[in-house]
């Protein structure tokens, strides 16, 4: 306990330097005029008078009315602040800013051409299901608190497809800090994420290279984030939005952090843009097939797809193995096993496995023990399959730099056309089969990109920087540097047919 106390004291500490958190509850905006002061007047215009007989009109006919995209939950109490020319403001925690949301749909209908409305919800009385409400939107700049009943709602809601984004209008550590412990209770399994600059919600309609702050300065835009296999579940922005979408900022509070209106409205777009774009995959991982890992094979004539765990986000698609395992049990003879075995590479009996299949998002580390197994293991003739979920930078620096203590002195190569790999594999390939953001990264590439570390005649690791996972999974992944499904199968099975044959 003792040891905790300087921990603790330079927390508070720390929070105390941004003052309380009423502190960061003001009114966001402009004052309001003050109240004109009204007298009767001695004159006044008598009603006009109604025609006998009521005039007829013709009604015109509604257009339907838009979906609902975003619901701004209503939580907390409120506060009511006095300006210099007394009038006073009531605040709620939940509506610092009336309009945000609202404002933000305008500039979605504008780049998506798609309408949508926002929905002023109750957490209490919600339904908890994603598909009447998409997106559930918390703000505020005081701390979040949700009961045990909400936490099993919201991460209900969340396995079933739903997203949550979590808008600390001012910049509040302690709106911050309470959101993403209310998300480590909802979703415990989950690790927070920062999101790379190259993940799918900074380019999917527009690109975003850099983020104008308050202060004048151009920063590279931060959002932390939370997934489910690799759908970013929910959002937590450390820098204020809603300010930004309705161009009006928290000039009251000092300590304010938030995202100017050009960079506020690039990111809005893009989290609506990928709700909507990644509904699919979220109701694909609802339905998604149990699997449990561990044990050895029961069959020795069954290929058992042995999956690598690690310290990272290594299960980046569930269900897309068992796909995958159909596919080739179908459409290439492969005799598999039930369900794939998730394997931990310092403990489990690698030798019992003709091959190792290992996809991760975002930055992984390799153990001691990690390594001398898996050297090991491929020096007596094991195979290695690598995937970059999502195809992002962060996980490829992680693989060339894990690869590098296995082998230090080999390179991953581009492996070309020729190799047995394409030219004596179940399938051949005339396109890249590449998504636009893969084709975008990789220009000029004519057929499907795989890396490999060779050793004599025989690569013992085959890595994609292209994922073919989601794929597998035969969702949509928009935004993603990925491989299209049919391709994706193919290119699978290419290399799982050259690991049994070599």
């Amino acid at each position: 306990m003792n040891k905790l106390m300087p921990v603790l004291t330079a927390l508070l500490l720390g929070l105390n330097c941004f003052g309380g958190e009423d502190d960061f509850l003001r009114p966001v905006g402009q004052p309001p005029p003050a109240k004109a002061q009204r007298r009767q007047g001695g004159e006044a215009f008598p009603p006009l008078p109604l025609p006998v007989t009521p005039l007829r009109r013709t009604e015109k006919k509604r257009p339907p009315s838009p979906g609902v995209l975003i619901g701004k939950i209503i939580w907390g109490d409120h506060l009511d602040y006095k300006w210099s020319n007394g009038v006073v403001t009531r605040v709620f925690d939940w509506n610092m800013v009336p309009a945000d949301c609202a404002q933000l749909l305008r500039f979605v209908k504008s780049y998506l051409k798609m309408e949508y409305k926002v929905q002023t919800l109750d957490l209490k009385v919600f339904s908890g299901n994603p598909a009447e409400v998409p997106v559930l939107f918390f703000s505020g700049g005081r701390s979040l608190r949700f009961t045990p009943a909400e936490v099993l709602k919201l991460r209900r809601y969340l396995q079933e497809g739903g997203m949550i984004w979590f808008d600390s209008v001012a910049g509040s550590p302690y709106f911050y800090k309470s959101a993403v412990a209310a998300m480590r209770q909802i979703l415990p399994d989950s690790p927070l994420k920062p999101l790379a600059p190259d993940h799918p919600v900074f380019r999917i309609i527009k690109p975003l290279t850099g983020a104008e702050i308050n202060t004048g300065k151009y920063i590279l835009p931060a959002l932390d984030g939370f997934y489910l296999g690799s759908r970013l579940a929910a959002v937590i922005s450390p820098y204020g939005l809603g300010g930004g979408w309705d161009n009006t900022y928290p000039r009251l509070i000092p300590q304010a952090k938030y995202y100017r209106r050009q960079a506020a409205v690039v990111i809005g777009v893009n989290l609506a843009a990928y709700a909507v774009g990644w509904a699919d995959h979220g109701r694909r991982y609802a339905a998604r097939e149990s699997f449990s890992g561990g044990g050895a094979m029961k069959n020795p004539d069954q290929l058992v797809f042995a999956q690598l765990c690690s310290n990272g986000i290594w299960d980046a698609n569930p269900g897309a193995a068992g796909r995958f395992m159909r596919y080739l049990a179908k459409n290439v003879n492969i005799s598999t096993g039930a369900e794939p075995v998730f394997v931990n590479a310092a403990r489990a009996p690698l030798e019992n496995y003709p091959l190792l299949y290992f996809t991760g998002i975002g930055n992984f580390e390799f153990s001691p023990a990690e390594v001398r197994n898996l050297r090991r293991y491929l020096d007596n003739g094991g195979g290695l399959f690598i995937n970059d979920a999502l195809g992002l930078n962060e996980f490829n620096y992680s693989v060339i730099r894990e690869l590098k203590k296995l082998y230090p002195d080999a390179e991953l190569v581009n492996i070309p056309k020729s190799e047995p790999v394409f030219t004596t594999a179940p399938f051949k390939f005339t396109a890249s089969g590449f998504s636009p953001e893969a084709a975008q990264k990789f220009p000029g590439q004519s057929q499907p990109l795989l890396f490999g570390l060779k050793s004599g005649s025989r690569y013992k690791i085959i890595y994609s920087p292209v994922d073919m996972a989601a794929g597998w999974l035969g969702a949509t992944a928009p935004g993603s540097v990925s491989y299209a499904p049919d391709t994706a199968l193919r290119l699978g099975a290419n290399v799982i047919t050259y690991f049994l044959t070599h």
